[in-house]
């Protein structure tokens, strides 16, 4: 009997040995199959992502790797719990232990994306909802939402309140998360530049400031005219006359077609600063930290007029006299 016991026990050692050895080279030395003619694949880490799901994600991109041994190696290779959210390049060649390390180094897949100086916020929505290296929300993100989700403050009109800049993260981060950022750090420059403003400019507010550098932003083609612009804006407004800007024109046109006509000029609309005085009620762009500034540090100029001369430069005039002769030379002559 004793003879028995001790077969069994020997077998059970040598079997639990052999298991051990199967283990080892099946985490160390065995290399991970790939699907047939892939080269590399991305695998996702969620946020909440627990082993089994990590080693179910990697089955389900046709990597073959066996559920218990895979989660068994992750504990043992201190990675259960260490495990950074993001997407990880996995190449073809490497170990199931090689894999769990690439994981646990948290070396995720860099993306970055631009939001351009001037861009409307319409558009920047539809940028990061067609992102595929964005994690998508489960309620898509709107004009009519978007404002809740960044959590601002109620009834907070999306225009303007998102820095135009290029924003680098871990792809696979959420869609929410970069909106959340631009907007923290448009308000972020908005208030450091309002502190930091000349105290006699025309604007009485921040979200004033706000509207004028999104028109500023619109109609500066060279970055050394911001701060004539602004100054051209700020005479205006000091002496209660129409700003006649044509962006904001454009931007309370629906279905505008790329040429600003007479009819344009003449729409009642809050927007239409050719009929309307002061400011329109929203900004109507996304602007730059450089028209903030140029808006709340405009040029000390008597400039009440410009005009496009090409090349994206404009030519300043304080009399209307000298403006329509500006606008003689640089645009109906070329016919425009």
């Amino acid at each position: 009997m004793l003879k028995i016991i001790k077969y069994f026990a020997l077998a059970a050692a040598a079997a639990a040995a052999l298991a051990v050895c199967y283990g080892y080279w099946y985490v160390q030395d065995r290399i991970v199959p790939f699907p047939e003619g892939q080269q590399e694949l991305v695998l996702k880490v969620h946020k909440g992502d627990t082993t089994r799901v990590i080693v179910r994600e990697m089955q389900s991109e046709g990597l073959d790797v066996h559920p218990d041994i895979s989660a068994l190696a992750f504990k043992l290779l201190d990675a259960d719990k260490n495990i950074h959210v993001g997407r990880y390049l996995i190449p073809k060649g490497w170990t199931l232990n090689e894999i769990i390390a690439h994981l646990k180094s948290g070396k995720v897949i860099m993306s970055k994306i631009t939001f351009i100086e001037g861009t409307e916020t319409k558009k920047i929505v539809d940028k990061v909802n067609s992102d595929t290296n964005l994690e998508q929300s489960t309620e898509p993100v709107t004009m009519e939402n978007v404002m809740k989700v960044v959590g601002a403050p109620e009834n907070t009109h999306p225009e303007g309140q998102f820095a135009p800049d290029t924003f680098v993260f871990a792809a696979g981060t959420p869609v929410n998360s970069i909106l959340k950022q631009a907007y923290n750090e448009q308000q972020k420059r908005l208030k450091k530049v309002w502190n930091s403003r000349d105290p006699s400019i025309a604007v009485k507010n921040p979200y004033e400031l706000l509207i004028l550098a999104s028109i500023i932003e619109k109609e500066t083609g060279h970055p050394e005219d911001r701060n004539l612009v602004s100054s051209v804006f700020n005479n205006r407004l000091k002496k209660n006359m129409l700003l006649q800007t044509d962006p904001t024109v454009i931007y309370g046109t629906k279905d505008y077609q790329g040429k600003i006509l007479r009819s344009h000029l003449t729409a009642d609309h809050p927007y239409n600063t050719y009929i309307h005085p002061g400011l329109p009620p929203t900004p109507i762009a996304n602007p730059s930290l450089a028209s903030l500034e140029a808006a709340a540090h405009p040029a000390d100029t008597k400039y009440l007029y410009f005009v496009a001369k090409g090349e994206g430069k404009s030519y300043f005039s304080q009399t209307l006299r000298e403006h329509n002769a500006a606008v003689q030379k640089y645009l109906r002559s070329k016919g425009k």
